[in-house]
């Protein structure tokens, strides 16, 4: 009877994992950049690809933010190794981009992110990273930034939650971050698979 007990539990665990990261997926491909935008500053979270800080770039570019933070950034990478990999103007990094180098996880983005904002009095801001990793993102910067009025503008990247199976990378990546998601999800307090 305890062994049946056990086996069923761990049939319904892996139903309910599968189903929760399925969710998770499809609710990461339904994310889309908000339209006419309009903020005091946005945040670009580094990692992956120069495609997230190229999307902060052009928001600075076109006017709906005055600042860009590019949190993430390591010790050693400079303003011209940040401006090759986002795009855009040279005099728009001069002016109006802000390297944070202090976070190196998404926690310390979003620490590195609420200390920036409050000192520069910002009480709007466009939060930019890729879509499968804006889910937990959000919560972070929720919890560090509770007054925030946040817009997500979430960056398609070559890892497509729309396709998991793309590749073992896709897959890989997608599930830690999954895991990351539903751990901080849980410590937050908020449980629950369809509401993100």
């Amino acid at each position: 009877m305890r062994r049946k007990l056990f086996i069923f539990s761990l049939l319904a665990l892996a139903v309910f994992a599968v189903f929760d990261f399925w969710t998770f997926c499809l609710f990461a491909t339904k994310l889309t950049p908000a339209k006419d935008v309009r903020a005091d500053a946005a945040i670009a979270l580094t990692g992956g690809s120069g495609l997230r800080i190229a999307a902060g770039v052009e928001l600075v570019v076109s006017g709906a933010v005055p600042k860009l933070l590019v949190s993430g950034v390591h010790p050693d990478v400079t303003m011209d190794d940040i401006a090759k990999l986002g795009g855009g103007p040279a005099e728009t990094y001069a002016c109006c981009v802000t390297l944070g180098r202090i976070a190196a996880t998404t926690v310390g983005n979003a620490k590195e992110a609420g200390d920036w904002t409050r000192e520069n009095g910002y009480g709007s801001i466009v939060l930019v990273t890729s879509d499968y990793h804006m889910p937990r993102s959000l919560i972070l910067m929720n919890k560090a930034m509770p007054d925030m009025d946040m817009i997500l503008y979430p960056v398609r990247t070559k890892i497509d939650p729309g396709r998991p199976f793309e590749s073992f990378k896709t897959f890989r990546s997608l599930v830690q971050e999954w895991m990351k998601w539903r751990v901080t999800k849980l410590r937050s307090g908020r449980d629950g698979v369809v509401s993100l």
